[in-house]
């Protein structure tokens, strides 16, 4: 995985996650239901070169989420709360893929 923490157009931070597969992508939606206890809200809109996904809400905090072809699939920070949250997921996959089997 490829995949980047870095300031967005909005002064918030994004994780671009590139050439994640579906799967994985898939994986990440659910923990953040399941694990950290956030619920979509929106709908799907398509454009020729991008697919923005219903956002991600909990009480403290709401992050956008989308596919493009030169970031593949994002999650983007709305506020202050959501960058630092993004920062823990960003470093937990980060450990997750540098750490050794267990």
């Amino acid at each position: 995985m490829n995949a980047t923490l870095q300031a967005s157009s909005n002064g918030h931070l994004t994780i671009d996650f590139g050439d994640l597969p579906e799967t994985d992508w898939e994986t990440l939606e659910n923990k953040l239901i399941e694990v950290w206890g956030f619920r979509r809200v929106g709908s799907v809109v398509i454009g020729l070169d991008e697919k923005i996904y219903p956002s991600f809400q909990r009480s403290d905090l709401t992050l956008a989420t989308g596919w493009d072809i030169w970031s593949g699939h994002y999650v983007l920070s709305e506020c202050a709360a959501g960058d630092g949250f993004l920062r823990k997921l960003f470093n937990e996959l980060h450990d997750r893929e540098t750490s050794p089997p267990i």
